[in-house]
């Protein structure tokens, strides 16, 4: 169907007492999802004019650009400027198939749906400016209200009280510097493609992600190692003011491990290995991942299961602190109910529901029976099929716990930190933490943690005093070189 102008009288009466009539131009252009890529279903689009002259030229250059759509061949040139950054996109994230993890597969696809689809989704990747890309990474360092993490319950606006205000955060500038590298690798497609003559993305990095302090004065994050008394000082917190041992273990568990997010998620029960002797070392096995991602839009967030992030950090194997092996013995015969079950049991669990922060178990004011029913409410608590959710965790407990005790602005991700800063501190050399931690060089366990590899300024390199050797001694010397007869 060609577009075609309607002509509509409105509500509104002009100076004279004439209602007043406006001119529309109205056609139908095809729905794309979300890379940009034809559905088969159309969409009636419209635009509304004061004066049947406006709509007259509107009309000529809607009826050109159908008319070109129809007849440009798809080979060419014209046509690959005039395709959407979507379907590049798409074709970026279809090469990537076998030759990277799919999780990172997945978190490509996650920034482009999140972050660079709305702005770009749909628009020509010839129409595609250096302008228009320094508008976007202005638009995401700018700040913005912070999703709520209220899993459970009722919010308050919809119980009749008067929302909280919105907290106010800001992107770091490395995420930024994710997102703009996304869209450059997908531009850079279009490039290959000889879609566009050359990459917007390339042309601005004169301007830096690097950001001196954020709108609010304060300086940028740096990561933030916790000492062991800090440490502690979270896991009383947690245990004790939230009422959540569980969680807490968990914090102390990451931090004297520095396992990563995803693969604190993915641990199993068969993957510890304690003695039965109390005081021994136990160890914790690595070899997977766990993510809650979505599927596709629509559709709501379900654990996927992977491998770690490199090859180095495949099963891998992290000892354990015979102190911290005592606790997870207690731990495991204790509280979790299917430790002695299924090897297969997430090691820490998920949130079930909220109950009353009191039930934490046994207290020494309560009788047996009562203790027991704690027990039983605070075991029931909490999904033992499912894995811990860190990113509720650090919410709802991790965040609360360190602005309470002063802690300054900590990540959950700062608890990996604090295991490479706490063993390099002990002594233990840099190759065998860059094992531990997975890394996949030793130059990056060693650039990144030099400032915290102990040093003794007393020592001194054990060097014999010289002497000179006598001269009788080097007369006794004969030259290989000279023969004699």
């Amino acid at each position: 169907m060609m577009a075609y102008i309607r002509k509509r009288t409105t509500g509104q009466l002009d100076k004279h007492g004439d209602p007043v009539v406006s001119y529309q131009v109205v056609w139908r252009e095809p729905v794309r999802d979300e890379f940009g890529a034809p559905t088969g279903k159309f969409k009636q689009t419209s635009e509304t004019f004061p004066t049947e002259r406006k709509a007259k030229a509107r009309l000529r250059k809607v009826e050109d650009a159908l008319d070109d759509a129809r007849g440009v061949d798809p080979s060419s040139q014209k046509a690959k400027a005039n395709r959407p950054l979507g379907e590049y996109a798409k074709q970026y994230l279809d090469s990537l198939a076998g030759t990277v993890d799919d999780s990172t597969v997945d978190g490509y696809a996650n920034i482009y749906r999140r972050h660079i689809a709305p702005t770009f989704g749909s628009t020509p990747v010839a129409a595609i400016t250096t302008a228009d890309v320094a508008r976007l990474r202005a638009n995401l360092l700018a700040p913005h209200a912070q999703r709520s993490f209220v899993t459970r319950g009722v919010p308050r606006h919809k119980k009749g009280r008067k929302p909280a205000k919105p907290t106010m955060v800001q992107r770091s500038p490395k995420t930024v510097k994710h997102v703009l590298g996304t869209l450059k690798r997908v531009l850079d497609v279009a490039v290959d493609d000889q879609a566009i003559p050359s990459n917007p993305v390339v042309a601005g990095r004169r301007h830096s992600t690097k950001r001196r302090t954020s709108s609010d004065g304060r300086k940028p994050f740096k990561h933030r190692p916790l000492s062991g008394s800090e440490v502690a000082a979270l896991h009383d917190w947690i245990a004790n003011q939230r009422g959540n041992p569980v969680y807490a273990l968990s914090v102390v568990f990451a931090a004297y491990t520095g396992v990563r997010v995803a693969e604190l998620q993915g641990l199993q029960v068969g993957d510890v290995t304690l003695s039965e002797i109390p005081g021994t070392v136990g160890s914790v096995r690595i070899v997977r991942t766990k993510k809650k991602v979505r599927a596709a839009e629509d559709e709501p967030l379900a654990w996927t299961e992977g491998t770690p992030k490199s090859d180095a950090s495949t099963d891998r194997v992290i000892p354990l602190a015979p102190w911290l092996a005592d606790d997870l013995r207690d731990y495991l015969t204790g509280v979790h109910p299917f430790a002695h079950k299924y090897w297969h049991a997430p090691l820490f669990p998920g949130r079930r529901t909220r109950l009353a922060n009191s039930a934490t178990g046994p207290e020494s004011d309560l009788s047996e029976e009562e203790a027991q029913l704690r027990q039983a409410e605070f075991i029931a608590s909490f999904d033992w099929a499912h894995p811990i959710v860190v990113d509720n965790v650090y919410h709802n407990y991790f965040q609360p716990a360190c602005k309470a005790l002063g802690l300054g602005r900590v990540r959950f991700y700062d608890l990996r930190h604090t295991f490479a800063t706490l063993a390099l501190s002990a002594g233990e050399h840099y190759m065998q933490v860059s094992k531990w931690l997975g890394h996949s060089s030793f130059v990056l366990t060693l650039t990144t943690y030099a400032d915290y590899i102990r040093e003794d300024d007393t020592a001194a390199p054990a060097f014999e005093r010289p002497r000179a050797k006598s001269a009788e001694a080097t007369r006794r010397v004969v030259p290989l070189s000279r023969r004699t007869v």
